[in-house]
């Protein structure tokens, strides 16, 4: 069991560190970030793993910028970079422009990658190297399912660039990534990790959560709902990751797609019938059962 108050004593180095923690750890996406602290963790063949893994998907996106840039294909790197040293399960890249795509992914699999899934919301590609993988998850807009909760071409006006091995790489800035991670939780996960608790902490504190952002891009609600689990996972004793009560994350839906409908119609309700499709739903009929 990994709680908020194991959690912290962890980090500040106050708990003694056995196997016993890394598979929660790993679960909540902070295994890395912690085996940087606490250096006795690195000798698991699991903090090891996500080394190897950092390393080349790092080395996967410089390839794909390259293809990108050659290609001049739009896309930002999202849900990849975090504001703590971060390993995530699978590299997330947004591309806006879908014609290039087929040739981008031609020269990829030059490269040693495959096409792993190929599907209407994304393609997926992999790569396996030096005894680990990298996924590139390519989405054409960020959806949970068939419903866009946060607008593609606001995450491409104000990206910024980010150099990896001498290579520009166009990431989401931090204003929209804070945004995207408690969205991602609230509206398509159903659900707090660690890694996404301690994300918009520190967002929070470098002040990249601003009031006239989060309406905006409609998410005042969704921001409300993690900020009430937030209190409730720092100051009980909640086992992460934590699930969100189902009623708390209809009010976020209820608010976004009012939101949208005033300038999309009834664009956001039709999206919303394919709502079956999304990874948080099978979440749901699972906690149910």
């Amino acid at each position: 069991m990994l709680s908020w108050r194991i959690f912290k004593g962890i980090l500040l180095n106050k708990r003694h560190i056995d196997y016993s923690v890394v598979q929660p750890l790993l679960k909540n996406k902070v295994l890395y970030f912690v085996g940087l602290i606490n250096d006795k963790l690195q000798d698991t063949k699991e903090w090891k793993e996500l080394a190897r893994r950092r390393m080349l998907q790092r080395n996967s996106l410089v390839e794909f910028a390259e293809i990108a840039e050659k290609l001049s294909m739009r896309y930002v790197i999202v849900k990849t970079f975090k504001l703590f040293p971060y390993v995530p399960d699978d590299v997330d890249i947004l591309v806006l422009d879908r014609n290039e795509l087929n040739d981008a992914i031609t020269e990829l699999t030059k490269r040693g990658f495959r096409v792993r899934s190929r599907g209407t919301p994304e393609v997926t590609l992999n790569r396996v190297a030096s005894k680990t993988f990298a996924d590139l998850d390519i989405h054409f807009k960020m959806a949970a399912g068939e419903y866009v909760y946060y607008p593609s071409e606001l995450i491409w006006r104000n990206r910024k660039k980010m150099v990896i091995s001498g290579v520009e790489l166009n990431v989401a800035s931090w204003e929209d990534e804070c945004i995207i991670t408690i969205a991602h939780a609230v509206i398509k996960e159903f659900e707090i990790l660690a890694s996404d608790l301690l994300q918009a902490m520190l967002c929070e504190k470098k002040s990249y959560i601003k009031p006239e952002y989060l309406e905006q891009t409609s998410h005042t609600k969704t921001y409300e709902v993690f900020t009430r689990a937030q209190h409730r996972i720092i100051h009980g004793d909640a086992e992460l990751p934590y699930e969100i009560p189902l009623w708390e994350v209809a009010l976020a839906y209820i608010y976004n797609v009012n939101r949208r409908m005033r300038n999309e119609k009834l664009k956001p309700v039709y999206e919303l019938l394919g709502f079956p499709k999304a990874k948080g739903i099978k979440k749901l009929l699972l906690r149910s059962v």
